[in-house]
């Protein structure tokens, strides 16, 4: 592991006196399968508990762009997947979910200077200070994107609506918005999209990905053009706002002194690179700036068999059942600690056949269920499942 030497100071919040706080966050962000799947996780937590869980997405931002020079996990293919995943980037958004940075093209950073770090913080805001922006309602809606069906689509076919998957001859139906779905259907370098859709993994050779209709551009709102044919932003727009990304995950949590004198100068709000052991988050102070980082730590609590990560287990080849078992036990010993917050850090990945990501999703409703223990009392009452954003907000971080 990493060590970073840099001065600690423990937040000085009172967790007993608040609810607990469970946080989870996927990095990457290419296949729009898994964009579609823990979104609308979101939505059905929602209905059932009647609060729902906020994700963190530490996104890669040659994922957003057909350019991005350098870059060790590939790129996006062809415009028309850079407007669809950026739209559903919006969409999380919109719908409450922070967007974090993990890097332009997946670099490990670990023997970096601070100036090869806002080097890289450079290239990752050059792609992603024009793609996404605070969220515009229109009603019970958002202004943008603006999903619609595919108007070639017949019935039952790509793009055409639908409410359930036996509406699609795929069987597969996406539910883009809370109240709109439209039919999809696998795809990959050997399965291509119909015209009119985009695939979020084209250029996968056995795994399969799914093709998303592009939203209805161009956009005007209040007589001015917000969004040109090509999904290009008019920065001009009175009612356009930038969305400012608040935190960072190092790739390989390859993390270094220089990396927070970086952050600190770049205005970021909070990290999450490092691994430690059981107890509050605390702060990173720089060596050379003023501003604090935040830093919220993949905690490995005692008897688990790796730091809360899909890919750890994976490495690891652990079942389904262990991962279950280490959450659980981590959750219901960090509030007997003091009911202190804790995180896990996800990919946007089917390892172990999607199992570490379904034990993700019933962690959640477990929590939010109020983490009852094997006696069936409930152990966590009122709890939160909410953003790294948040919940440094939550902590007094600007």
């Amino acid at each position: 592991p990493l060590v970073i030497t840099l001065g600690r100071e423990t937040v000085s919040t009172d967790f007993t006196k608040r609810p607990f706080v469970f946080s989870a966050a996927f990095d990457g962000s290419l296949r729009f399968s898994l964009w579609l799947r823990t979104i609308g996780h979101a939505r059905a937590m929602r209905r059932k508990h009647g609060k729902g869980p906020h994700y963190t997405f530490f996104v890669n931002a040659a994922f957003y762009t057909t350019t991005p020079g350098k870059s060790d996990v590939g790129k996006a293919m062809t415009h028309d997947e850079v407007v669809v995943r950026r739209s559903l980037t919006q969409q999380a958004i919109n719908e409450g979910h922070d967007i974090a940075d993990h890097g332009m093209g997946h670099h490990d950073g670990r023997n970096w200077s601070k100036q090869e770090w806002l080097d890289e913080f450079a290239l990752f805001h050059g792609v992603m200070d024009t793609a996404l922006f605070e969220p515009l309602r229109d009603g019970e809606g958002f202004v943008f994107p603006q999903w619609e069906p595919l108007a070639a689509a017949s019935p039952g076919e790509t793009g055409a609506a639908c409410e359930a998957d036996d509406e699609c001859s795929s069987k597969r139906c996406a539910e883009l918005t809370p109240t709109l779905g439209l039919c999809t259907q696998p795809c990959n370098l050997k399965s291509k999209c119909p015209v009119g859709t985009a695939c979020g993994a084209p250029m996968f050779r056995e795994d399969k990905d799914l093709c998303i209709p592009l939203p209805k551009l161009p956009l005007v709102v209040d007589g001015k053009q917000m969004f040109d044919a090509r999904g290009q932003p008019n920065l001009k727009h009175p009612k356009l706002a930038r969305y400012v990304i608040k935190g960072f995950r190092a790739p390989y949590l390859a993390a270094n002194n220089a990396l927070y004198d970086a952050l600190s100068e770049r205005g970021y709000q909070y990290d999450t690179s490092q691994a430690a052991g059981p107890g509050a988050p605390f702060f990173v102070k720089p060596a050379e700036a003023k501003n604090k980082i935040l830093e919220l730590a993949l905690i490995l609590y005692p008897g688990a068999v790796a730091i809360p990560m899909d890919y750890n287990y994976a490495k690891l080849e652990a079942s389904r059942e262990t991962m279950t078992r280490d959450y659980r036990a981590a959750i219901l010993g960090s509030i007997e600690r003091g009911n202190q917050p804790w995180n896990v850090g996800h990919h946007f990945a089917m390892w172990n056949d999607g199992a570490y990501l379904s034990v993700l999703e019933e962690t959640v409703d477990w929590v939010l269920g109020g983490c009852t223990d094997d006696a069936g009392e409930p152990r966590c009452n009122a709890a939160e499942v909410m953003s790294f954003r948040e919940l440094a907000a939550s902590l007094g971080t600007k």
